[in-house]
């Protein structure tokens, strides 16, 4: 058992980060999100463990031990498994306006390979692969497994809006009715405070990470992450040179 008292079932791209802050702000807080896997320890191993179908059950409590609720990925992907470890906790569905509007911005931010064609996509896959953290190809590739999206989300030729539709009826289907909440970030405090039996706060609700805000921070990661490739490359060169030319002279 973990200590989780909402489980968010819903995909990234439906206003999680703005969830995250919204939970935490009404006491349901700290709140798991893929942001926090950025700094987290031994996600790495865990994700991995998870992948190989290797102590499933223990890595996915050593992930969330420590929150009191999760939203975004990774947790949505585990949201049957939370279910059980937490049987009291309530599950909240993010959503969109429609599964186009998830589609355009899930495509433009954390899927963005999915909108090219086969030969930029690869590529894309290849430097996010490279550039980005291990961990975040660990959580793609346990996206791709058949227990969770069962397609690839980067692939062009993967429906996402499709995808974005099959995963909300799955968990329409999975969550008894008296414990989930469908929820639209644009709907503000008061669904969410109803659904979760706390008081409605007097500031607005949370409103983080549009699609421009995504975008310019990834950038900014990649960039950096690609410097710091670099840099190793030329520090490594510079060492065995001078090596070299200290072994055989000049």
């Amino acid at each position: 058992m973990t200590n989780l008292q909402v489980i968010g079932a819903g995909l990234g791209r439906t206003g999680t980060m703005s969830m995250k802050l919204a939970l935490e702000e009404i006491g349901f807080g700290p709140c798991h999100h893929m942001v926090v896997t950025f700094g987290q320890e031994g996600c790495f191993k865990y994700f991995n463990n998870i992948l190989k179908d290797k102590e499933v059950e223990e890595s996915i409590k050593a992930v969330f031990k420590d929150f009191v609720a999760a939203v975004d990925y990774p947790g949505c992907m585990f949201y049957e498994e939370l279910m059980k470890l937490n049987p009291d906790a309530k599950v909240i569905l993010n959503v969109r306006d429609s599964p186009e509007a998830w589609a355009k911005s899930s495509g433009d931010t954390i899927f963005s390979a999915n909108q090219a064609n086969w030969l930029v996509s690869q590529l894309k896959v290849f430097m996010f692969q490279m550039f980005m953290p291990i961990h975040l190809y660990l959580i793609h590739k346990i996206m791709e497994k058949q227990s969770v999206h069962g397609v690839a989300p980067t692939d062009p030729d993967t429906d996402l809006a499709q995808m974005y539709t099959d995963w909300n009826n799955r968990v329409i289907e999975t969550v008894p009715a008296e414990k989930l909440l469908i929820f639209n970030v644009k709907e503000g405090w008061k669904p969410l405070c109803y659904f979760l039996g706390v008081p409605v706060p007097d500031t607005p609700f949370p409103r983080v990470n549009s699609t421009e805000q995504w975008q310019n921070k990834v950038s900014g990661m990649m960039k950096g992450n690609i410097l710091n490739a670099l840099t190793r490359v030329v520090v490594a060169g510079l060492i065995f040179a001078c090596g070299y030319y200290l072994l055989v002279g000049f």
